[in-house]
């Protein structure tokens, strides 16, 4: 029985492995393969379904992705990643106290998950509590200050609190590592506006539009700008 156990993890270990590498290939289907082997030897296996969930989103199949968010709700995790992927379910499931409770637990056994900083800090500004979820995106730009979206986050967290050049240093770093994300320009924009520099925020509404030409918050926005000049 003790020897079966060991061949079981060993077995989805391996499969998980091998997801991952064909994630990295861009071989989506045989990623999922492997992550419904894997799921199959532990039904229960927050991290099989984390990988699951990873490999749905990136196939476009975001409606199977999102249900498997309700399969982690009952579990109990064992590991840091874990704890911060139950958060995710709890936000997407617009549950934020139960999130947050989460990220927490994720933080205490290992404050160094970068992670759940940033996804703690999402939280605190849907709960309105600004300040402290600055101190969360410093933490999360502490660790891994090479990643965009933690830039954008905290910038998006500043337009909240009307510090609008702290708003901008931060969407333009973002900018400055990846010109492809939209939401910084889109934030930009708004953070532009709300300082009547109205060119300006135009261009930024126009760079989002062009990443994505339904990006909606940014039509209005440049719709209420030019509405407003006619």
């Amino acid at each position: 029985m003790v020897f079966d156990n060991i061949q079981n993890k060993l077995k989805r270990r391996s499969l998980m492995r091998r997801g991952k590498e064909f994630l990295k290939q861009g071989e989506y289907e045989k990623a999922l393969e492997c992550d419904n082997e894997a799921l199959k030897l532990d039904p229960g296996d927050i991290t099989g379904i984390k990988n699951k969930n990873i490999t749905l989103e990136l196939m476009g199949r975001y409606e199977e992705a999102s249900k498997l968010y309700l399969a982690v709700l009952d579990l109990t995790p064992e590991s840091s990643k874990d704890w911060s992927f139950k958060g995710d379910a709890f936000n997407y499931l617009n549950k934020y106290e139960n999130a947050l409770e989460c990220y927490e637990n994720a933080l205490d056994l290992d404050p160094k998950n970068f992670e759940a900083w940033n996804n703690k800090g999402i939280i605190l500004k849907k709960l309105g509590k600004y300040k402290e979820a600055v101190e969360c995106c410093d933490k999360a730009l502490e660790l891994f200050p090479q990643f965009n979206v933690h830039w954008t986050n905290k910038g998006m967290v500043l337009i909240e609190l009307k510090e609008y050049q702290r708003a901008l240093n931060c969407f333009d770093k973002a900018l400055e590592l990846y010109c492809g994300d939209e939401m910084a320009w889109y934030n930009k924009g708004t953070a532009l506006k709300n300082i009547e520099k109205y060119k300006e925020a135009l261009k930024c509404f126009d760079e989002a539009l062009e990443i994505d030409p339904d990006y909606e918050d940014s039509k209005k926005a440049k719709e209420e700008i030019l509405s407003s000049e006619s």
